[in-house]
């Protein structure tokens, strides 16, 4: 065998291992909500502030995570366990799961109600919109994919 094709076969596995490497964490999907819908919130005002404070880090999609997780189905869900984004030790160990409570102690602050909190976005005082987008949450829901959806 020619040292030319030696370099080829050399580089053609190389890229094989390579590509095989980088292969991407298959997108991770919640359970679906069990929790009723959250009505003490105007769910459609929470889907403009949502928009304005959330959106910029946060989609619904799963696998589409930003710089915080995708938040299909977060309503009534536990706490860090989407298994395709890397969350902070304290969310992981927190047992928290995702409630009114919760919620909105996070959105309220999530620095004060979680000191290595990896949301880093400004505090959200205003009582009302936090109780609208906790409503606006609560009707994120999904069914899990069957697998004709994952092909």
């Amino acid at each position: 065998m020619s040292i030319l094709k030696k370099y080829q076969l050399s580089g053609m596995f190389a890229a094989v291992l390579l590509l095989s490497a980088c292969e991407k964490t298959p997108p991770d999907y919640r359970d679906p909500v069990t929790l009723p819908l959250y009505t003490e919130g105007d769910a459609d005002n929470g889907a403009l502030v949502y928009q304005d404070a959330c959106g910029q880090c946060h989609q619904l999609n799963p696998g589409l995570n930003k710089k915080g997780p995708q938040l299909m189905n977060i309503y009534g869900a536990k706490a860090a366990e989407l298994a395709d984004y890397t969350y902070s030790e304290g969310l992981k160990t927190s047992g928290w799961v995702w409630d009114a409570k919760t919620l909105d102690t996070y959105i309220a602050d999530a620095e004060k109600a979680m000191p290595d909190s990896k949301m880093l976005s400004d505090p959200m005082p205003d009582a009302q919109e936090r109780t609208d987008v906790i409503a606006y949450l609560s009707t994120l829901r999904a069914p899990l994919p069957t697998a004709d959806d994952i092909k």
